[in-house]
């Protein structure tokens, strides 16, 4: 396996993606960051997210020998179909408890957030040195209950009703990831695709997007692109959004 085969350990940590990056230069490809305790987490656009030791929360080092053989102008497109490739291999073993994937990378049961992924890619003259991919779980936390209705999350204990082996469900997921990050290694982009594609929960539904800018828009959610863009149908038009003007999505 190319995922796990250096584990990192800490008791504590402030932040994973920080601890990962500064030992971007010596850990080899596929390398796993984990601690016990986080001090300083966050999620998608920086908003806050609370760590519970109960969560599954894991960092990943890649290192892939094979962007240097792709062109400069084509690196952004392959990283986004890296990003599809971690989050296929998260999903694969979720399936089993009915986690449905939210565009793009979030992991939802029945409009309820069970978690998502982030990722950072780290540069050093004109070249990407790294590729940092975090992804956290609610797998036995108490999940709170906020006062608020566009927001609701849930934990694998609670789809289930019982408490869940963390160890081996980490284990299954990183086997997974190293599955699909291999395909992407192989260059198989398109399969990787036309499966995150397959999987987007959201295809034909009526969703609205809001965005950074605080506007909104309301419209059948028709298809998703390479570049992981969603195509929106508002009456007779078709409005593309890249992933990076939105906020959230409903």
């Amino acid at each position: 396996m190319i995922i796990g085969n250096k584990v990192f350990h800490k008791d504590k940590i402030y932040n994973s993606l920080d601890w990962a990056k500064e030992n971007i230069d010596s850990a080899p490809d596929g390398s796993v960051f984990l601690a016990d305790i986080h001090e300083y987490t966050k999620g998608r656009q920086d908003r806050n997210w609370i760590f519970d030791k109960d969560q599954l929360a894991v960092t990943i080092l890649l290192k892939p020998n094979n962007l240097n053989k792709i062109d400069l102008k084509d690196i952004p497109l392959r990283l986004n179909q890296l990003n599809m490739a971690i989050t296929l291999g998260i999903l694969k073993p979720l399936r089993k408890f009915n986690i449905e994937l939210k565009w793009a990378n979030d992991f939802y049961f029945e409009g309820k957030k069970l978690g998502g992924v982030l990722s950072q890619t780290v540069w050093k003259d004109n070249c990407v040195s790294g590729i940092i991919i975090g992804f956290a779980l609610n797998v036995n936390n108490k999940v709170p209950k906020l006062n608020q209705s566009y927001y609701k999350a849930i934990s694998l204990s609670e789809i289930v009703g019982k408490s869940i082996n963390k160890d081996l469900l980490s284990n299954e997921i990183l086997k997974s990831i190293d599955f699909f990050y291999k395909k992407w290694l192989n260059s198989e982009f398109n399969e990787i695709f036309d499966l995150w594609r397959k999987n987007q929960d959201y295809l034909n539904r009526q969703v609205t997007v809001h965005k950074k800018d605080t506007s909104w828009i309301t419209g059948t959610f028709m298809d998703v692109l390479e570049n992981g863009d969603m195509q929106i149908k508002k009456e007779s038009k078709i409005i593309q959004i890249p992933f990076h003007i939105v906020d959230n999505l409903y």
